[in-house]
């Protein structure tokens, strides 16, 4: 088993940086390092994908912590509706998704060129992957995702002196998996939409699965809000890849 270990931290001044914080900040310069590269490849200016890069982490942000108080905790946001300021507190990865959507959506609207728009999506949808297996290592180190009790080698010890799942660990290793298959796949020229429907069936399922495992989340029927998310997003990352093969 791994044993716990308090999440690293360090002050600087008055601040207190975690490395959770340090990870997901990691995660977003390697994540926009590579979707850089890959949209230069495809004809779409630096100034542009950073634009379009802007406007989806504003919307990630805000659709995480949003999504996250509003539909985990609504009794708690309900009592203290000023937690719905607090941006640094409690994120949700699903709001995320959501949010980062929109902020897509809307960027579109206003700055991308006609026909334009899958040079943009393909080129985030392949980078993602890579920076989100720093995002979540910082919920690993965090741990702020324990799972139910287990006996497995990579069980952690969490601070209540129970081997459980740390589930944010499951996901990096499983994204360094889809992250090796987007490397390989993508020496070659691919339909439109074939990284982003790739990564929303591949992710959907695993992410269904190990909801099971998770401890303390709200449970709408039996179900947790990432798990009707999961549906969601798989169903739609098939209706892209079939649409994008037809294309």
């Amino acid at each position: 088993m791994i044993p716990y270990f308090a999440q690293p931290q360090f002050s600087l001044g008055p601040i207190t940086i975690h490395a959770f914080g340090v990870l997901v900040a990691c995660a977003v310069l390697v994540g926009m390092s590579i979707v850089k590269r890959r949209a230069a490849a495809q004809g779409v200016s630096e100034q542009a994908i950073a634009r379009f890069l802007g406007w989806v982490l504003m919307g990630a942000f805000a659709g995480a912590h949003l999504f996250d108080r509003l539909v985990y905790f609504p009794a708690e946001t309900l009592a203290d509706p000023t937690s719905l300021l607090r941006f640094w507190e409690s994120l949700s990865s699903f709001g995320g998704f959501l949010g980062g959507s929109v902020g897509a959506v809307l960027f579109f609207r206003k700055h991308a060129a006609p026909g334009s728009v899958w040079s943009y999506v393909d080129s985030f949808a392949y980078g993602f992957p890579f920076g989100w297996i720093l995002g979540r290592t910082g919920c690993f180190v965090a741990y702020d995702h324990p799972g139910r009790p287990t006996a497995i080698l990579i069980g952690q010890m969490y601070k209540d002196g129970i081997v459980r799942h740390n589930l944010g660990l499951y996901e990096a290793i499983y994204t360094i998996g889809i992250a090796a298959l987007f490397h390989l796949a993508g020496r070659r020229p691919r339909f439109p939409g074939f990284f982003l429907g790739l990564f929303m069936v591949l992710y959907a399922p695993f992410r269904f699965a190990a909801d099971f495992l998770r401890i303390g989340d709200v449970r709408y029927h039996s179900l947790t809000p990432g798990q009707y998310g999961c549906i969601v997003l798989g169903l739609a990352g098939a209706a892209v890849l079939i649409k994008g093969r037809r294309r």
